[in-house]
């Protein structure tokens, strides 16, 4: 009997050590310090030729990319500094559905982007490399223009709404209750449709080591079951409205860790490609009004809306607003294909092919390496954000000992009294060599030539690297718990 108790204890603490070391769950405070590359699947990369091939992506048809592809291309993404990707949703979909976003089988992988081992290999290499996978969840519907017969497992009218449709004018009941696009919308007050959600969900996790989760349709699903999702998640969790209403949106923090912070993106737009005290309002009137803004996601271009330089045909303000969106507080989420400057219109034609395309030498990627190794060396994500200067040219803002300058015009010369370094302080911006400035008098002249800068203390001493202190704590637990099992073991 004594025999089996050591065996027993032996063995549950070998399965926690393990557990522990490698199959944790990423919380949204984990999550801060990293920075997503978002990916179409079929438009990155192909698994053998990634050859530009001729493909209309005006129409819905799959151009050819995979998980292979992606895993292929891994080295590129890493090269940027991005530490997390978030790839289109996974599931099998109906004829032509690319995108992903019309589900047909909840039990099967789409069959284009590859098999579950294709997939299980690829989030397996990311790891290998501390890259994180965000799984893009659609639990608010399944395929239109299609008989629900045909679906698994949602085949019955019982699990849908009744049969009405969304418009710009619909109530919040009307939006969680009826069909986006005509397509069938799921019954979450079902027991059956809630449970096999959940169960789905946390399947997917453990099966395929996902590292966090992207909520898609967020306002078409009632906010209840938004609750019960993130808690079955128990992980980092993140979901996107397409509305400029900042109330509204931030409400939903309540049921996930992090929204899409919309509101943010239409300022991007507008203050690059206009005046950047639209900045300066979502400052002062916006950003206080969400419960944690460092769980957002903040981006400046994603598979729902036109490319920066569709509307904005600058590739230097393109790059300023790269800047900003990497440095300003939140979770940075960057749309494949901006750094090699794509500017593809609407849906579909923002979604273009990346084959062939995955060029280093691009200025646009590498001021990113540049930027992405700054944020974090200098660990941005610990510091608070706090605007200095704001006018229709020219916008700068701090974190910590990090000054963060850009502007919409090609050349501006401005002063700033109001900031948190001292007197004598030097600060050098690290996307330029030979560009530094002294605070003198209190004062910092800033003089712009149409690129953006990253000012960095010059005196500060370097701080550990954040990843090193990481494994170390990992390591030295797991040796810890390893030690005890083994004295327990000797017992």
């Amino acid at each position: 009997m004594k025999y089996n108790q050591k065996k027993f204890i032996f063995c549950y603490t070998l399965l926690i050590t393990l557990n522990f070391s490698f199959c944790n769950r990423r919380s949204k405070e984990e999550w801060k310090s990293r920075v997503i590359y978002q990916i179409v699947t079929d438009r990155f990369a192909k698994t053998d030729d990634d050859s530009l091939t001729d493909c209309d992506i005006s129409k819905n048809t799959y151009c050819g990319g995979t998980f292979k592809g992606i895993q292929q291309n891994l080295d590129y993404i890493s090269g940027m500094g991005f530490n997390a990707i978030w790839i289109s949703p996974p599931l099998k979909n109906k004829e032509n559905s690319f995108h992903g976003y019309h589900n047909i089988d909840l039990n099967s992988i789409n069959e284009h982007f590859g098999s579950t081992t294709d997939l299980k290999d690829l989030i397996r290499e990311c790891h290998k490399k501390d890259i994180w996978v965000i799984l893009d969840a659609v639990p608010n519907h399944m395929a239109g223009e299609l008989d629900i017969s045909t679906f698994k497992p949602f085949n019955k009218q019982e699990h849908y709404h009744d049969n009405c449709d969304v418009d710009e004018n619909s109530s919040q009941e009307e939006k969680e209750n009826c069909r986006i696009w005509g397509m069938p919308d799921l019954k979450q007050e079902n027991t059956f449709v809630e449970q096999t959600l959940l169960n789905w969900l946390d399947d997917m996790i453990n099966t395929y080591n996902f590292d966090g989760i992207r909520y898609a349709d967020v306002a078409n699903v009632p906010k209840w079951f938004w609750r019960e999702f993130t808690d079955t998640a128990n992980e980092y969790t993140i979901g996107f409205i397409s509305s400029d209403n900042v109330s509204y949106i931030a409400d939903y923090q309540q049921y996930m860790d992090g929204v899409g912070d919309y509101p943010l993106f239409y300022s991007i737009r507008k203050s690059f490609c206009g005046s950047m005290l639209n900045l300066n309002d979502y400052y002062i009137n916006s950003h206080k009004k969400y419960i944690n803004p460092q769980y957002n996601g903040i981006f400046l271009g994603n598979h729902d809306n036109p490319r920066f330089l569709n509307g904005c045909n600058k590739r230097n303000l393109l790059r300023n607003a790269i800047i900003f969106t990497l440095f300003y507080e939140g979770i940075p989420i960057f749309y494949y294909g901006d750094e090699q400057y794509f500017d593809g219109g609407r849906d579909p034609l923002n979604r273009e092919v990346m084959y062939g395309r995955h060029s280093t030498s691009s200025d646009a990627y590498q001021l990113i390496k540049k930027a992405n190794d700054i944020r974090k060396k200098e660990k941005i994500y610990e510091e608070n954000l706090i605007q200095v200067y704001a006018n229709d040219y020219l916008y700068a803002f701090t974190r910590g000992k990090v000054l963060i300058v850009v502007s919409n015009v090609n050349e501006i010369e401005r002063t700033l009294t109001e900031h948190n370094f001292n007197e004598g302080d030097t600060l050098c911006n690290n996307l330029k060599d030979g560009d530094c400035v002294t605070v003198v008098g209190g004062k910092i002249n800033i003089k712009m030539e149409g690129e953006p800068k990253v000012y960095v203390l010059n005196n500060k001493n370097d701080d550990n690297n954040d990843d090193k202190k990481s494994y170390a704590n990992i390591l030295s637990t797991s040796i810890y718990l390893l030690f005890l099992t083994f004295i327990l073991y000797l017992k």
